[in-house]
Order: structure tokens, then sequence, then C-alpha cells
């Protein structure tokens, strides 16, 4: 299970780039914009360098899981069958179309028509990116990945530490008063308490409705069961500091929303939780000689 640490980075640095590209790019799909949402450039510069940085270290650290890494060379020639072709084909696309981005925001010093354009196919490559990845682990002949727990699981993880980042990266450069702020974190609490529910209801082997194994002479794993308690604890904690600065107000607190180490944290715990989240998925399967 712990040498699958490549796979673990690369789907999780993935999965957050493509969110963070979907909440602060979505917004510029439309001509009229969506009132009060777009970032400035002075948020979008950094955070689309960020993103485009965190897909190549993930396609970089995938290397340490290959045996033949030259042999990589071939592997868009199955696009029409393979989902492992698709999966690295829009990741492709999606690190061009952030570098086009970047490039088109510093020259036009604005987001213009094609600007947006370019945004739209980012959004669409970043959705087609997560689709290719989980339908590339939903093989029939391994029943606990073949499950619509498996996609969701993975959105999840894009949407939950996508708007957690997006989040962080807009108060570091615009501050607490930058525009689309309180929707963002307003996401990043929705979005944790549903990987909360999923975690709790669809993990297989150890969520409430989630497939159940047959008989077996292996002894439990206890490693899985504690990285799924732990999973479920440390999201459970992120939602408790993404909630405190709501309380906060609602109980009179001046400035409680600007608290300034909130967003990291949380940010920390939920990168934890996916982590061992992530850890657990891969040891559901078991491989010849474990």
């Amino acid at each position: 299970m712990l040498k699958e640490w490549p796979l673990v980075a690369f789907t999780i640095l993935g999965q957050t780039a493509a969110g963070i590209g979907f909440f602060l790019l979505f917004p510029f799909c439309f001509s009229g914009g969506l009132p009060g949402s777009r970032p400035s450039q002075e948020t979008l510069l950094p955070a689309l360098a960020l993103t485009l940085g965190s897909l190549v270290a993930a396609s970089a650290l995938s290397f340490f899981h290959l045996r033949h890494p030259l042999r990589t060379r071939r592997v868009l020639a199955n696009f029409k069958t393979s989902w492992l072709s698709r999966e690295i084909f829009f990741e492709l696309v999606l690190m061009g179309c952030l570098f086009l981005a970047f490039v088109l925001l510093r020259t036009q010093n604005g987001a213009g028509p094609l600007f947006r354009f370019v945004a739209g196919a980012a959004v669409f490559a970043g959705v087609a990116f997560l689709v290719s990845m989980s339908k590339l682990y939903m093989l029939e002949t391994l029943a606990p990945w073949n499950t619509a727990a498996t996609m969701v699981s993975f959105f999840l993880t894009a949407l939950t530490l996508g708007a957690l980042a997006a989040a962080w990266i807009v108060r570091s450069t615009a501050g607490d008063g930058a525009s689309g702020l309180p929707e963002l974190r307003g996401a990043s609490l929705l979005f944790v308490a549903a990987d909360i529910f999923a975690a709790a209801l669809l993990t297989p082997l150890y969520g409430a409705l989630a497939l159940r194994p047959g008989p077996t002479l292996r002894p439990p794993a206890r490693a899985l069961r504690l990285l799924h308690v732990g999973r479920v604890a440390l999201l459970a904690l992120g939602s408790i500091l993404l909630a405190l600065p709501a309380l906060a107000n609602g109980l009179g607190a001046a400035g409680a929303a600007g608290s300034g180490p909130i967003l990291p944290a949380a940010f920390v715990l939920v990168l934890a939780a996916e982590v061992a989240g992530r850890f657990l998925f891969y040891g559901l399967v078991t491989r010849p000689g474990d």
C-alpha cells in the first residue's frame, strides 16, 4: 500500500489542480461574468502558476511508479480504447490551457474573449481529466474500485481541496475583503461536509452503504480501518475549523471571519484526510505477493 505513494501524489495533486482551475476559471466562462465572483489579475496570475506547477509536479512524481519510464512516449497511442491515454491527454490539454491563460492574462492585461474561451476549455479539460482518471480504476475485475464511490471520491477530492486552495490563494493575495472569498469559504465547508458523508457511507468495506467482501481467510486489515477512521476524523476537524468564523459572527464576535490561520489549517487537515483516504483506496485491492 505504501509503495503506491507516487500514485497517491499524482492523483491528489492532479485533482487539486483541476479543482483550483474550476473554481477560479469557471466564472470567466460567461461573457457577462458571475457578479462578484471573478478573481482579480493579481490573484489569478499566481493561482494559474501554482496550478500549472502542481500538474507538472504530479506528472513528474508519477514516473516513480513506472518500471520503464521511456515507454510513456507511446501512452497517447490508444486514445480510442484506453482510459490511461485519455487521462494523460486531458491532463496535457489542461496544462496547455493553464499556460495559455497565464500568457494571455500577462500580455493582454485583462480577460478578453480569447481568455474566456481558454478558461472554458480548461474547465472542460479538467472535468474530462477527472472522469478519465476515475474510469481508469473502475475495472470489472477489481470489485472494490468498480463502484460509483471511486468517481465520487475523486471528484470530491478535487472540489474540496480545490475550493480550499482557491480560497487560501484569494485571501493571501487580495485580503479578507476579496471578491468571491465568502462564496469560496462556503463551498469549502459544503464539500468537506459532503466528503464526510461520502466517506462514511460509500467507502468500500467500511462505509455504511458500501460493498462488503466475501468470506476470506485473510486477517482483518487494521491499518485500513485506521486510515478510514482517521480520514473521517480529520475531515470533521477541518469542517469545524471552517465553520468557526460563521459561528463566531453569529455570536457577534467582530472580525472573526478574517481570523488568519483558519484556511491554511483547514487545508492541511483536509489534505491529510485525502492522503489517508487515497492510501486506503490503493490498499483495498490485494495484489499477488501482498
